[in-house]
């Protein structure tokens, strides 16, 4: 983390580059946080187990407790609780990248801490749905859907034949055309209709033959 932030013209100091053999780290630890622009806390595990990390993170708030200097700079490369004070101080979170994201991540935010703003370079997108096209061809008119046709009754009479004609419906019934019915039907309706048939009416044998058309 140091190393890419030199790369980016930072001035960096840290413990295993700058505390060489023979420096009190003790008083460069001090100085260090007193002349800083920001300290950075790397946040793990480990070193929120250190006593001597804890120090360093609370000397530096100590003197910005509002925060409105943004003085402390706490980095999460481990997903862990920010104990204490930590917690209201956002911080930069880092694990769980790829090494180019966290990378790219890192630089814009710092620039981002001593700019004191992330506004983006370019404005956002207008949030509109895009409408559909119109159609291209014209839509056909639609049809009305055609009538069924009409039921078709069709059946024959007590006689076997099919059902006479309109010109024959008005002529009155003969022994005949009685005597022309299946033995089916029986004797006894063959005389009873032989007895009735020279007193039936022409509308009475229209109306007699109507009926066993339907059937």
């Amino acid at each position: 983390m140091a190393w890419q932030l030199e790369d980016s013209r930072y001035s960096v100091l840290i413990q295993a580059w700058d505390f060489v053999a023979g420096s009190n780290w003790q008083f460069r630890m001090n100085d260090g946080v007193q002349r800083a622009t920001r300290t950075i806390a790397i946040l793990s595990a480990a070193y929120l187990d250190s006593v001597y990390g804890q120090q360093e993170w609370q000397a530096a708030q100590a003197a910005d407790p509002t925060g409105f200097g943004r003085k402390l700079l706490p980095i999460r490369v481990e997903d862990c609780d920010r104990p204490g004070l930590l917690h209201g101080v956002v911080s930069i979170d880092l694990f769980g990248l790829a090494a180019d994201d966290a990378q790219r991540d890192l630089l814009d935010q710092v620039r981002n801490s001593l700019n004191g703003r992330a506004k983006p370079t370019s404005a956002p997108a207008f949030p509109a749905r895009p409408r559909s096209a119109p159609p291209i061809s014209k839509p056909a008119f639609p049809r009305a859907p055609r009538p069924a046709p009409a039921p078709r009754l069709t059946g024959t009479g007590h006689s076997g034949q099919p059902p006479r004609s309109a010109a024959s419906r008005g002529k009155p019934a003969t022994a005949a055309a009685v005597s022309a019915s299946p033995s089916t039907t029986g004797g006894w309706a063959r005389r009873s209709m032989s007895c009735c048939a020279s007193a039936m009416t022409a509308s009475t044998a229209s109306r007699w033959a109507g009926v066993v058309a339907v059937r």
